[in-house]
């Protein structure tokens, strides 16, 4: 039953978004769009950073955050053999919950001076669900899925910056083929498109700032079945700052880090009983590719209604002689629009060309679900 409970809520929340129904299940207006573990932090030393990455420096993992950050890696080109890596990511999801729900995360690329391309692939296992139909009837067990495959090609600009495209394909079922209420689900295919933005500030000084951007997940609108509304992809925007400082011969370095997020969906209307607008926009006249910009002014409230939906990733990291790394952050919403927060702690160590992140989250008591949530990397590079 508690996997029936997890998986209904987000799919129903999503069909909500879809149908536009008359309920008051959403009533913060809560952002809703597809696929949402699209937008889940897979890479264990990001996680550690209150889920802050990225402007952090260029690691194996990068290809998950921010994979303009990967020419970076390498500076002497005449090194071919050092230009190659791989990342594996594997996180335990909502354990005090659901018993089954796991997330993978694979990488793969290689960088060299001036550019670097690479395939990333990401998988939510959300277990075994139990599907009902119209009067609680009980349809079939199902093991409901969603996974991803990207490309991106990273390159260098002037004055140390550097940009990143990608594309991917993304498969997402849920529920199988089921009816509902005379309404059939299906599984959903969608193409989308990510940008990337870094500047590197490292220099001789003993301090430096990294500054970054990513907009992920463009793309048009999809629909989980025979529906006449269709629901959003969950394109995210990212800005985010890194200050380093370096101690010692050695070089520690001891960074601090912030980003910003903001999913880019329109804020759902204000309804009533009659499914007619009381405030806000009509969600159906905005396009996929629109709601990039639509999805700043249409919230009912208006702009204070907007920042709200801004959450934020703070993080410090301690790294040691190159090898040895310590870590803490915290994330946290607006109480009217998801109302999450919680603490990291991780570490993280660097054995020649391996590397092994690991972080623990602490929720604070409203968010006792995500008790027991944990996240462990492993890369390999040459670099």
């Amino acid at each position: 039953m508690k996997n029936v409970t997890m998986i209904g809520l987000l799919f129903l929340t999503s069909l909500q978004s879809m149908a536009q129904a008359y309920t008051p299940v959403n009533e913060n207006r809560i952002l809703v769009g597809a696929f949402p573990f699209q937008n889940f932090t897979y890479d264990a030393r990001s996680a550690g950073l209150g889920e802050a990455g990225i402007a952090i420096s260029p690691d194996a993992n990068s290809t998950l955050m921010n994979p303009a950050k990967l020419v970076f890696l390498n500076q002497d080109s005449t090194k071919k053999k050092k230009n190659i890596g791989v990342s594996l990511h594997y996180t335990p999801y909502y354990r005090n919950l659901i018993s089954g729900m796991n997330l993978y995360a694979l990488n793969l690329f290689k960088a060299k001076e001036k550019a670097a391309f690479g395939l990333g692939a990401k998988y939510f296992d959300a277990g075994n669900v139990a599907i009902y139909g119209d009067n609680r009837a009980f349809i079939k067990n199902f093991q409901s899925k969603e996974f991803s495959i990207n490309g991106f090609y990273s390159f260098k600009l002037r004055h140390n910056n550097s940009l990143s495209v990608g594309l991917k394909y993304i498969y997402s079922n849920l529920s199988a083929r089921s009816i509902t209420q005379n309404m059939t689900t299906k599984p959903v295919y969608a193409i989308a498109g990510d940008l990337y933005f870094y500047h590197d500030g490292r220099n001789t000084k003993k301090r430096w700032l990294n500054y970054g951007v990513s907009l992920s997940n463009i793309g048009g609108k999809v629909s989980y079945g025979d529906y006449n509304k269709r629901t959003f992809q969950p394109t995210l925007l990212k800005i985010g700052a890194a200050q380093n400082f370096i101690f010692g011969k050695k070089q520690n370095v001891l960074m601090f880090t912030v980003d910003a997020n903001k999913l880019l969906v329109p804020t759902p209307s204000v309804r009533n009983s009659n499914n007619e607008i009381i405030t806000g926009r009509n969600e159906e006249n905005i396009t996929g590719i629109g709601t990039i910009f639509q999805s700043w002014g249409n919230a009912p409230n208006g702009l204070r209604e907007t920042m709200r939906e801004i959450t934020f990733s703070f993080g410090t990291e301690f790294r040691f002689r190159e090898s040895l790394y310590a870590r803490a952050g915290y994330y946290t919403q607006n109480k009217r629009k998801g109302d999450i927060h919680y603490f990291t702690l991780g570490l993280g160590g660097k054995f020649k060309v391996f590397g092994l992140d690991l972080v623990y989250l602490i929720p604070n008591k409203l968010n006792k679900v995500l008790s027991n949530t944990f996240r462990i990397s492993l890369n390999y590079s040459l670099f």
